[in-house]
């Protein structure tokens, strides 16, 4: 099986974090990544990663979104399960999305997908052999998977230097690092987990920020492929949903 990861920006203009992974019951190993703008290169980088093998894609971009303001009701979960840790979801609603393009891209890319031959749907079972794909958000996963009291601080904003968020990638290289020990085993190259970060700047940053994003996501299809009863829809195909690991305990917050 192969296992994609796509961090998907909100326009063509911007760079996309794309990751490859081959695994099997015992491990996973990352075998393609790549920054990527346009969908058609998103596409091709996909068929050039899985060859004629089976696929779980998870993307961390809108899929489904039906309303024209306000938030999701995947956003309102999320927010409910998550907000403590830093974790919540920024609204997504058509009015916000299409403000970029004119279109979701999200969406746009669904029906591409689904042209050659995904399934979209998020729910799945346990080394399913099958093409899919499904939307993820990898705050709530990393803190989950990672077990954080918050969420990694490595994204550029007010008020985050480059030393403070050098502390975070290097913390995030270190998580990532320890799943080759993991029950749910990811094998990665050093030049990925070991780069200087406190070399990069700029948009050098961002796109290793992308790249790594793009790797993780392609762990989260590989993580729900195995472990599909630690994972949970938040929300539904009809309104929008998220697709996410979870703690035990949050599972009796959804009943």
């Amino acid at each position: 099986m192969k296992f994609v990861g796509v961090d998907l920006a909100w326009s063509e203009r911007n760079a996309s974090g794309l990751a490859v992974l081959s695994g099997n019951k015992e491990k996973a190993e990352l075998i393609l990544a790549k920054i990527g703008t346009s969908d058609q290169e998103i596409l091709d980088f996909i068929k050039e990663g899985t060859k004629e093998d089976k696929a779980f894609i998870s993307i961390d971009a809108p899929l489904i979104v039906p309303n024209k303001t306000g938030r999701r009701v995947a956003e309102e979960i999320t927010g409910k399960l998550f907000r403590k840790f830093n974790a919540g979801a920024h609204p997504a609603n058509r009015t916000r999305l299409s403000s970029f393009t004119g279109s979701i891209r999200g969406e746009v890319i669904s029906k591409k997908l689904e042209k050659q031959g995904y399934e979209h749907n998020p729910k799945t079972k346990k080394f399913e052999n099958s093409n899919k794909f499904f939307e993820v958000y990898p705050h709530p996963s990393i803190v989950v998977l990672f077990k954080l009291d918050k969420i990694l601080q490595y994204k550029a904003k007010p008020k985050r230097d480059y030393n403070f968020r050098y502390k975070e990638f290097k913390k995030y290289q270190s998580y990532l690092k320890g799943l080759e020990k993991a029950e749910t085993k990811l094998v990665l190259p050093k030049k990925i987990t070991n780069l200087d970060v406190t070399k990069l700047r700029g948009k050098k940053l961002k796109n290793y920020e992308d790249l790594l994003d793009g790797v993780f996501c392609a762990y989260l299809s590989y993580y729900i492929w195995k472990n599909p009863e630690k994972c949970a829809i938040l929300g539904n195909f009809k309104k929008g949903y998220i697709l996410t690991p979870i703690f035990e305990y949050q599972k009796e917050l959804l009943k």
